[in-house]
C-alpha cells in the first residue's frame, strides 16, 4: 500500500500525502483507514479537516486543485521560503472503479508542477489528457483493490493461524486422498505425534480409531469421508490411539473444504478430548456414592443404638449404657466432621479461605499434637526428630493443627497391626519441612498424580475398609499452598509413605556469600 500510494503522489508530482479509504471499502480488521506518504501523524488531522471543508472530487471531476495558504502550508511539513515563491497546492483525486468509490488520495505539491496527466499545452490535447488521467486513476485504483484484498487475505491467514497453533482442541486436515497436510500443536499433545512426523501419512493409520465397543472401523466408517459424502459428522464418540498405544475417548467433528465447482480439497477434523469429562463424571458419580456411604454408616449406628436405649423393656447396666452412649457421641463426631469437611472444601472452591498468620513454633505444636494422638491411641509408636533450635515459621495455628492432624490421623488408619509413625522437621534456606511417615500400604506411583485431589480416595472408595471421603489431602494442600508452601508424597507399595509440607520460615537464614 505505502509503495502504491508513494509512486502515485511522485507521478502526481507531489511531495506527501494521504490515501483514505472509503466508508464502503474500509474494513476495520483488514485494512487502515489511512495510508500516509511523507506526511506525519500530526500534520495529518489538520490536513483532513482542511480537505473535508474544501470542493469533493467527484466521477465528473475526479482531480481537485485548491491552493493553500502559505502558513498553513508549513504546518504540512512544506518548506517556508518554497511555498512562499511558489505557492502550494492541496490536491484531491477520487479513486473509483466499476465496483464503486474505494476513496480519495489527497496530496500537496508546488503550484507551479504539474503531472502529465494535466498537461494542456495543445488544443487536442484536452480529451488526450482526460483519458489518461482516467486511465491512470483506473490503475491506481484497480492496484489498491488488490492490495487491501491481499492485506485482508494476510490477516486473515494469520487470525486463522492464530486459532489453529492455539486452539485446545485438535484439529488436523487431509487432503482429497485422506493425507495429512496439517497438524495443530493441541493435536501433537493428544497423539504424542509431531507434525513432521505424520505429514503426509493417511491419517487413519496414525489415529487408528475405533468404536466405543472397542471395534476398529472401517475406512468407510471415516468421520472425513463420510463429511465428503455430505455426511453431518457432529461430536461423534469414537476412541483413538495415541504413539505410545494409549487409547482414549474422543469426540470429533468433521467438515470439509470445496471448490467452485463443488468438489472436496480439503478435509478438517475436529478432535476434542473427552478423558477429563468423564473423570468428572465419575468422580462426581463416587462422590455421591461415598458421601451416600459415609453418612449411612454413623446414622445406622446411631440410630440402633438410640432405638435400643429408647425401649422400655430395655435392662442395662451402667457399663453397656456407657458404652452405647459413647458409640453415639464417637459416631456424632464423625459426622461432624464429615460436614465441616464439606463446607471447608466449598470454602476453597469459593476462595473464602482466611489466614490468620503469625509467628509458629513447630516443635511445641507438634508435640502438643503427639500428646492428643497418644490420649485417643496410646498403642501408636510416634519416633520425633528436630533438630536444634529449629527456626519459626510464619502460619496459621489451628489451619496447620488441622494439616499435621490430618496426616496422623491417615499414617494411623493406613498402617496395619500396631502402628509406627516416624514425625521429623528440618530447615533449609528459605523454608522449614515437616515429613509424616508410615510403614503401612504405600501408594502407587499412579495413585500419587491424583491423590490430593477432591474426593480421591487410593483403591475402590467403595470397598475402603477405613471411613473417608477423599477431602482430607485436598484440604491439607490447599491450607498449605495458601501459606506460600507445598505439600508432596514419598511413597513406595507395601512399604509406607512419606507426606511432607513446607512452610516459609519467619527470617530467612543468613547464608555465606560465595565469590567466583
Amino acid at each position: 500500500m505505502s509503495t502504491l500510494i508513494g509512486s502515485a503522489i511522485t507521478l502526481l508530482r507531489g511531495e506527501s500525502g494521504v490515501f483514505a479509504v472509503s466508508n464502503e471499502a474500509f474494513d476495520p480488521q483488514s485494512s487502515a483507514e489511512y495510508t500516509l506518504y511523507h506526511l506525519s501523524e500530526e500534520a495529518l488531522p489538520a490536513l483532513l479537516s482542511y480537505v473535508q471543508e474544501a470542493m469533493q472530487p467527484n466521477v465528473q471531476h475526479p482531480l481537485v486543485v485548491e491552493t493553500l495558504p502559505p502558513a498553513l502550508a508549513a504546518r504540512f511539513g512544506i518548506a517556508q521560503e518554497a511555498a512562499e515563491q511558489q505557492g502550494v497546492e492541496c490536491c484531491s483525486l477520487a479513486l473509483y472503479d466499476q465496483n464503486g468509490s474505494l476513496g480519495t488520495l489527497y496530496f500537496l505539491r508546488l503550484a507551479t508542477l504539474r503531472s502529465c496527466f494535466e498537461d494542456h499545452g495543445a488544443e487536442s490535447a484536452g480529451t488526450r489528457t482526460d483519458e489518461t488521467l482516467l486511465h491512470f486513476i483506473a490503475q491506481l485504483t484497480a492496484g489498491l483493490r488488490f492490495a487491501l484484498r491481499s492485506q485482508a487475505l494476510v490477516k486473515e491467514q494469520g487470525r486463522l493461524a492464530a486459532i489453529f497453533q492455539h486452539s485446545t482442541e485438535g484439529i488436523l486436515t487431509v487432503d482429497n486422498a485422506l493425507r495429512i497436510i496439517d497438524f495443530n500443536p493441541a493435536m501433537e499433545r493428544l497423539t504424542g505425534w509431531r507434525e513432521n512426523e505424520v505429514l503426509g501419512r493417511f491419517y487413519f493409520k496414525v489415529l487408528r480409531p475405533q468404536d466405543r465397543q472397542g471395534n476398529d472401523l472401517r475406512l468407510e466408517e471415516s468421520p472425513i469421508l463420510q463429511a465428503f459424502a455430505g455426511q453431518e459428522v457432529v461430536n461423534r464418540e469414537m476412541v483413538i490411539c495415541a504413539r505410545d498405544g494409549q487409547r482414549f475417548t474422543v469426540a470429533v467433528t468433521a467438515s470439509c473444504v470445496r471448490n467452485a465447482r463443488g468438489e472436496t480439497m480439503n478435509g478438517i477434523l475436529n478432535v476434542r478430548d473427552l478423558t477429563r469429562e468423564r473423570q468428572q463424571e465419575e468422580q462426581r458419580s463416587t462422590f455421591i456414592s461415598v458421601i451416600s456411604h459415609e453418612l449411612q454408616t454413623p446414622i445406622a449406628i446411631i440410630k440402633g443404638y438410640a432405638s435400643t436405649l429408647a425401649r422400655t423393656d430395655s435392662r442395662l447396666d451402667a457399663r453397656a449404657l456407657r458404652l452405647r452412649l459413647v458409640a453415639i457421641e464417637e459416631e456424632a463426631d464423625r459426622l461432624n466432621k464429615l460436614v465441616g469437611n464439606l463446607l471447608y472444601a466449598s470454602r476453597i472452591q469459593a476462595h473464602g479461605l482466611q489466614m490468620d498468620i503469625a509467628s509458629l513454633d513447630l516443635e511445641h505444636l507438634i508435640r502438643k499434637m503427639i500428646r492428643r494422638l497418644h490420649a485417643k491411641a496410646p498403642d501408636v509408636e510416634v519416633s520425633l526428630s528436630f533438630p536444634p533450635q529449629l527456626p519459626t515459621v510464619m502460619a496459621d495455628q489451628e489451619r496447620i493443627e488441622e494439616v499435621i492432624q490430618n496426616l496422623l490421623d491417615n499414617a494411623v488408619k493406613y498402617s496395619p497391626g500396631k502402628p509406627h509413625i516416624d514425625v521429623a522437621c528440618f530447615a533449609t534456606g528459605e523454608e522449614v519441612i515437616v515429613s509424616v511417615s508410615d510403614h503401612g500400604m504405600g501408594i502407587s506411583v499412579r495413585e500419587q498424580e491424583q491423590i490430593f485431589n477432591r474426593f480421591h480416595r487410593v483403591g475402590e472408595p467403595l470397598a475402603q475398609p477405613t471411613p473417608g471421603a477423599g477431602l482430607g489431602l485436598y484440604i491439607c494442600r490447599a491450607i498449605v499452598e495458601a501459606h506460600g508452601g507445598r505439600i508432596w508424597v514419598e511413597s513406595t507399595l507395601r512399604q509406607g509413605s512419606t507426606f511432607l509440607f513446607s512452610l516459609p520460615r519467619e527470617e530467612k537464614a543468613q547464608l555465606p556469600m560465595v565469590v567466583f
